[in-house]
């Protein structure tokens, strides 16, 4: 399953914050979140979403 509405905005607000575009941003940063290359937000599945966003949560804390 592709990500859902709300983790396209949170992906968007973390690329904004980097000054990324959002692609960009799942390009350069896939790897250290989710250990798997993926180039673009329509290549992450809502689990991957998942992961990704409460590692970076945890992250910011």
């Amino acid at each position: 399953m592709k990500l859902n509405r709300i983790q396209i905005m949170i992906f968007k607000k973390l690329s904004n914050e980097k000054g990324l575009d959002a692609d960009d941003y799942i390009r350069q940063y896939s790897m250290e979140f989710i250990c798997m290359q993926r180039d673009s937000l329509q290549d992450l599945s809502e689990e991957e979403g998942d992961n990704w966003i409460h590692r970076a949560y945890l992250l910011s804390m």
